[in-house]
């Protein structure tokens, strides 16, 4: 068992309140925002199913038609107020990468492809 040696610090005398002979000045106070806020940058939450909808939709490629494709994201995630992190999931996805080919293709397209 480590064993630490603390010692307490003790003035010799207590500290006095020194009165300043200038008269109070009235001070800006800027408050601080409250941590327990996130904010949307790009204002295009999509819902977990609708994500989840879109990358099934886009899993296969349209050129070589393999599976290893990737979604491709803003950098608009939220940010956890716990620990200041993006939350996986909340980014905006703009278009999707095939790892295979190499080719990519916008989200808007899912549309015009699909119906």
């Amino acid at each position: 068992m480590n064993r630490l040696n603390l010692r307490i610090y003790n003035p010799l005398e207590e500290p006095v309140a020194v009165e300043a002979d200038e008269p109070e000045v009235d001070r800006d106070i800027i408050p601080f925002r409250p941590q327990n806020r996130t904010t949307v940058i790009s204002g295009r939450y999509a819902p977990p199913v609708d994500r989840a909808r879109l990358i099934h939709d886009n899993s296969v490629c349209p050129e070589c038609s393999r599976c290893n494709v990737e979604p491709l994201e803003l950098q608009d995630a939220l940010i956890s107020p716990r620990n200041r992190l993006p939350v996986p999931g909340t980014a905006t996805i703009v278009g999707f990468h095939c790892n295979d080919c190499g080719s990519e293709w916008p989200v808007y397209e899912l549309t015009r492809r699909n119906g």
